[in-house]
């Protein structure tokens, strides 16, 4: 571990923060020669703030906001989440692997994301729409997590975790590379939470006075691997996740211990990337993706109880082809294809025992795209950033045709702007087309792809070594948004339909500052105001904070001996299903991290939520509840030790 923070610190420190970059071109660039104000976390980060899961990772950036419902985690991007969908309008990749499911077009961000913490090299936010290289899914941001090599552990490490809440993690980890250059990484942890003991419900005061007991179990199995030998990379990876669902979601019986989920992920990718020459690359990969999920829902039918069995699985698999070139004068163009064989989409839903099926629904198709950019230097200090890329998907009559245009001046040498343009697309998903339970909540055959057009001005000014000053404004149009229709009078009640509109606009603020020693500093501030068209004839959207302040800084002590870091989140109100108004809230955390191995030996100490504010987020139309209120303070204290 201290050989990872040579290698980061031994950087120079304008490096530190206009870093390389993958995810927002398809290539490596500096942050501010890409078409977007992207965010990085690095290792480093992950380290000094002690974060435990990826959505915690993604809740510190610029910008985003998670909700946690005790089941699932979700993601809200500058002031725009829906309750009940699955975070479906931001893409996720592993090592730019589209990892959204084939049935919610999900993105896992908690206990249920595919990867370990200690496994992340960095994290790469690129905000905006991004359907021009990417396709479906990405019309709010892309969030690609980049894993680190075997040999930056360089041996095996084991590590163990003791927190509140009964909450235990063991994890094994291997990773090394030989003379000929290979390079092997091999990871496995389990994870076991009780959570609370009792959690507190008033709507359900009439059962067991409201308390749910023992209802907030989870455990989760994880498993991946990565294998590097010259030009060809394997990876792989499982997942293994249960949870209890303490809020009795979707009508069933409160406190009943059958009630819970288990979602299982797995995925193998053979990737092949080559310079065919100094002015030519090649990348190949090939792809196989595996979701099993399944719920038990016990619910009252008239006083008796009967257990509603729930579950999904789903099969896909693909490939990708890239050519990047520099052979043309100030051009480097990217072309490129890739196809998806959505081989299973299966839903089943029955109440065991009773013969009662009410859902046996199964689909397949293909979805492919083609795309090309170009990055143009029209002169030492002006660059043309464009692309294009054409969808045809399965779930759609039209094809999709989205671009990106990207404008980027050096003013000076230390000042960087940026004007942008771009529109995405989201098809429905399998859920929302074939999911039914009864005769009323029937799919719908004819909903159609969600359109965004989104517009962005940046301005990135590095007017000292180390140090980076970020103002954006932007603007997007939202529209043809899937919503489940509420009117029981209408012949669509319950089934998703093209009836959401609405606009954002917001402008983000940020400094951030590194040092040489290890301290880092950082502030943003994201002001927005989104408005659903279709509420109240046009108003504040639901859950939808307009404003985000997060604050960071971590001190290096005895020499980076210990790292101390400090995180402060501030949340605003939002408004709630019921138009009510959830409270804004301060999230506070603090971690200790022994940063150089004693005797073997590395530790950190992490105080979550040290004001121990039950802050409250929104409920989902699945829950009875409008709001839900999330734990107060917790610890976590690990252990490891490096062979």
């Amino acid at each position: 571990m201290a050989q990872e923070t040579a290698d980061v610190y031994d950087l120079p420190l304008d490096q530190l923060v206009n870093v390389e970059v993958v995810s927002a071109s398809r290539f490596k660039q500096k942050s501010s020669e890409a078409p977007s104000a992207v965010e990085v976390v690095t290792a480093e980060d992950i380290r000094s703030y002690g974060w435990r899961t990826l959505g915690d990772a993604l809740n510190s950036i610029r910008g985003l906001y998670v909700r946690n419902d005790r089941n699932y985690s979700f993601l809200g991007a500058r002031g725009f989440s829906r309750t009940g969908d699955y975070t479906s309008r931001l893409l996720f990749m592993i090592d730019g692997r589209r990892m959204n499911d084939a049935m919610f077009d999900q993105g896992f961000l908690g206990e249920e994301n595919m990867l370990d913490m200690n496994l992340i090299e960095r994290i790469e936010y690129i905000p905006g729409s991004g359907s021009s290289v990417y396709g479906a899914n990405a019309l709010l941001g892309v969030v690609n997590v980049i894993t680190k090599e075997g040999k930056k552990f360089d041996g095996l490490r084991l590590s163990g975790e003791v927190g509140s809440l009964d909450t235990y993690r063991g994890r094994a980890t291997f990773g090394k590379q030989w003379d000929n250059g290979t390079d092997l990484l091999i990871n496995g942890s389990r994870y076991f939470s009780h959570g609370a003991d009792k959690l507190f419900f008033p709507e359900f005061s009439d059962t067991n006075g409201g308390i749910a007991q023992d209802m907030d179990i989870e455990r989760t199995s994880r498993v991946f691997g990565k294998l590097s030998y010259h030009d060809l990379t394997l990876r792989a990876g499982y997942v293994d996740r249960y949870k209890r669902i303490p809020t009795a979601a979707f009508g069933a019986i409160f406190n009943d211990k059958g009630l819970f989920t288990v979602d299982k992920q797995a995925y193998i990718d053979l990737d092949y990337i080559t310079q065919i020459n100094a002015d030519l690359g090649v990348e190949a990969r090939a792809f196989h993706h595996w979701f099993d999920y399944e719920s038990i829902k016990p619910y009252d039918l008239i006083l008796e109880r009967v257990e509603n069995y729930d579950a999904l699985d789903a099969r896909w698999w693909g490939g990708e082809f890239k050519l990047t070139g520099t052979q043309f004068e100030h051009h480097k163009w990217i072309v490129g294809a890739e196809a998806q064989f959505d081989q299973r989409q299966h839903f089943i839903n029955f109440d065991i025992d009773k013969n009662l099926l009410y859902n046996n629904s199964d689909r397949n198709g293909w979805r492919a795209g083609i795309y090309v950019q170009d990055e143009y230097r029209l002169t030492d200090s002006l660059l043309l950033n464009v692309g294009l890329r054409l969808d045809q998907h399965h779930m759609i009559s039209s094809l999709q045709l989205h671009p990106r245009i990207g404008l980027i001046w050096d003013v000076t040498p230390t000042l960087t702007t940026k004007l942008l343009y771009g529109s995405a697309f989201r098809a429905p998903n399998a859920y929302e087309r074939d999911y039914y339970l009864t005769d009323n909540n029937s799919p719908n055959p004819n909903n159609k792809e969600e359109l965004v057009k989104s517009y962005e001005a940046i301005a990135e000014w590095y007017p000292v070594s180390g140090l980076k000053l970020l103002g954006t404004m932007f603007y997007n149009d939202l529209k043809k948004v899937l919503i489940q229709d509420s009117d029981i009078t209408s012949p669509t009640y319950l089934m998703f339909v093209n009836s959401g509109h609405y606009h954002t606009y917001g402008y983000e603020l940020a400094a951030e500052k590194r040092w040489e020693n290890g301290r880092h500093f950082k502030l943003t501030w994201t002001r927005t105001y989104v408005r659903d068209e279709a509420l109240d004839g046009g108003s504040w959207a639901q859950d939808s904070p307009k404003n985000l302040v997060k604050l960071h800084y971590a001190e290096p002590l005895w020499d980076d001996t210990l790292r101390l870091g400090f995180e402060e989140l501030f949340v605003d109100q939002r408004r709630t299903l019921a138009n009510n108004i959830a409270p804004s809230y301060h999230l506070f955390n603090i971690n200790l991290a022994l940063t150089k191995p004693l005797y073997g030996f590395q530790a950190s100490l992490g105080v979550y939520n040290v004001l121990d504010q039950h802050y409250k987020v929104l409920g989902g139309s699945e829950h009875l509840q409008d709001t839900l209120a999330m734990d107060g303070r917790t610890v976590r204290f690990r252990l490891e030790y490096g062979f």
